[in-house]
């Protein structure tokens, strides 16, 4: 289930997930942290906050996606 909450302009997403999808999405985020840090690369406090709102459920893939890519004025 998504809900779309208005903060004054800014909407924000949350979304209901289940144990097994909360278990999958930190998965996921580990390896690509692993990932990245095999290559010398260290993610941001800013980047690990939203990637911890995913693994949560408190936003989607795609909020993700535009506040990573928003973050380094690419969007």
């Amino acid at each position: 289930m998504v809900n779309l909450i208005d903060r004054g302009g800014a909407v924000t997403t949350t979304t209901s997930i289940s144990a097994a999808e909360r278990r999958w999405r930190d998965r996921v985020v580990s390896q690509a942290a692993h990932s990245s840090a095999m290559e010398g690369l260290a993610s941001s406090p800013e980047y690990r906050a939203d990637s911890a709102a995913y693994v949560d459920g408190t936003i989607d893939i795609d909020e993700l996606g535009r506040r990573t890519l928003g973050r380094y004025g690419i969007v």
